[in-house]
């Protein structure tokens, strides 16, 4: 059984072999694809030769191929690899791991069926996965094993999520205290969002421009752009810390340590998500200053600045954006927002960026339609209906399917797998206005590697297929016996993952003795990881 993911639609397969020693294979490469040859010896240890005859895998270039498709053959004279771009002859690399099982390190002769694979290529050009930073900070180590597992799979949007209220992760010159002061809180909420435990540890970290830089070449090589993600004008406590002037009122406040308002807004702190202002012309300079350091760093042409969650009160109240409103002949707040957001755009654009903002960013009807909405919720949004219909683009994050920080019994394998996007209220009539499909991994509740990759894997890999394969070749239960496979890819990289009896027997897992026995509780956002592990509460 051929057991690739994401699965080509036009696979043979035959009963022959073809096999080669590990550290005894050649590589030929077209010079038009040259950009794969680093990669070819890092994962497979091929050495290069000018000829193709002879050589164990041959990379050749093919303008018939279609934009990052690839077509391959396995037979007795070797592999033989065609393609128009280093984009395919990269895709191409990856089914050949997959059909070589050669991420398994006691492995010294990779065998494979022959086969025949044509015109293999993804439904979506967005096809992503997310990481929180902010609430937890995992460090380069752990962002490059994403990116390898991410390219292994096919995906090939990072979107990096650097900033928020409960820490800012990314070093801008212009503003130090942004780094000093708003990448260190001074503890964390720990057991679900009604707990008012604390655990007591600080918790800090960022990357410098340099880091920023090394992971997007790591990035690069693997075909993966990344999204940076810079939350203006809500989720700003970090920034306010730092910054107390840039919000409508210039109080002291510190980097917030509660994920949520339930527990500060029942003592009271009714100012936990306090917005920047809108109506100080600083504001306005100090964001773009800011998007001129992280373009900089970040080559790919798309920007993401959050914009959603942002409430209304203190610019109902702030003589500033009352100001603002009444000269710019704005409505109302939605409308301030609206306004900051097109400058914002106007801003990024002339950096050649292109904004994503969340589907809450649509609330004003001015909002210009070249901004990309990224639709997660799961209910019915008119302004994302609108927007599809006015010719706006959007990427699917839909939350009872790709927020992966969710338990398993909520966001199921399943479920992910078999997300439509026509049945989660994207009219049929506007799909070529949909980028793609990304993932969200928000870390209010992870707080090492371990859970974090429990959580993704094994629904990156249903992401992964959904994103890529054709519907006619799509099947969950076939998926899920390829899957058994890649289980065991896993466990030879290191990686732990999602345990499939939590996955499949969801339905009973708050029922089971074992919950009983360790005290869960069904608010405890960790507590299939728990019982995977067989470990206690904290």
């Amino acid at each position: 059984m051929i057991n690739l993911i994401p699965k080509p639609k036009n696979l043979i397969e035959t009963a022959e072999w073809f096999s080669f020693e590990k550290n005894n294979a050649t590589a030929f490469v077209s010079c038009e694809l040259k950009e794969i040859k680093e990669m070819l010896g890092v994962v497979m240890g091929f050495e290069f030769k000018e000829a193709k005859n002879n050589a164990t895998i041959s990379f050749i270039f093919d303008n018939s191929e279609s934009r990052d498709s690839y077509s391959l053959i396995v037979d007795k004279s070797g592999i033989k690899v065609f393609a128009s771009n280093c984009e395919g002859a990269f895709y191409a690399l990856q089914t050949v791991r997959q059909l070589f099982e050669a991420d398994f390190p006691s492995k010294k002769c990779l065998a494979c069926h022959f086969v025949k694979i044509t015109n293999d290529k993804p439904k979506y050009e967005w096809r992503g996965l997310h990481l929180d930073e902010s609430r937890h900070f995992f460090g380069k180590e752990t962002v490059k094993k994403m990116l390898d597992f991410m390219a292994l799979y096919k995906l090939n949007r990072f979107h990096w999520h650097l900033t928020d209220d409960q820490g800012w992760r990314i070093e801008i010159k212009k503003y130090p205290l942004l780094t000093q002061i708003g990448s260190k809180r001074k503890y964390s909420q720990v057991g679900n969002w009604n707990s008012k435990k604390i655990d007591g540890k600080p918790v800090e970290g960022f990357y410098t421009q340099e880091d920023i830089k090394e992971i997007v070449e790591y990035a690069k090589k693997r075909q993966i752009e990344i999204v940076p993600e810079i939350d203006f004008p809500a989720h700003s406590a970090a920034l306010l810390a730092s910054y107390n002037h840039l919000a409508c009122r210039d109080i002291p406040c510190e980097v917030f340590t509660f994920f949520g308002g339930i527990i500060p807004e029942s003592r009271g702190n009714k100012m936990w998500n306090r917005p920047l202002c809108l109506g100080k012309e600083e504001v306005y300079n100090f964001v773009y200053d800011v998007i001129d350091e992280v373009s900089k760093l970040f080559p790919f042409e798309y920007f993401h600045v959050g914009g959603d969650e942002a409430p209304r009160n203190e610019w109902k109240q702030c003589p500033c954006c009352q100001a603002k409103m009444k000269e710019e002949n704005l409505k109302n707040e939605d409308e301030l927002q609206g306004y900051f957001t097109n400058k914002v755009n106007e801003h990024l654009r002339s950096k050649g960026k292109i904004m994503i903002g969340w589907n809450e960013i649509l609330k004003a009807d001015l909002i210009n339609r070249d901004i990309v909405a990224q639709y997660w919720t799961p209910q019915r949004d008119k302004n994302v209906t609108t927007h599809l219909k006015q010719g706006g683009k959007v990427i699917l994050s839909c939350h009872k399917a790709f927020y992966f920080d969710m338990n398993y019994s909520y966001v199921t394998l399943k479920s992910t797998y078999n997300f439509n996007p026509v049945l989660n209220n994207v009219p049929k009539d506007y799909l070529s206005n949909v980028l793609g499909l990304e993932a969200e991994n928000w870390t209010e509740w992870i707080d090492s590697e371990e859970m974090l990759f429990y959580k993704i894997y094994p629904r990156a890999l249903a992401l992964a297929e959904n994103a890529w394969s054709d519907e006619s070749v799509k099947n969950y239960s076939d998926f899920c016996q390829r899957l058994k496979r890649h289980n065991k890819i896993m466990d030879a990289l290191g990686i732990y993952y999602g345990d499939e009896k939590i996955t499949v027997h969801r339905s009973v897992l708050y029922k089971s003795r074992m919950a009983s026995k360790l005290n869960l509780k069904l608010t405890d956002f960790d507590s299939e990881y728990r019982i995977s592990k067989n470990v206690k509460p904290k």
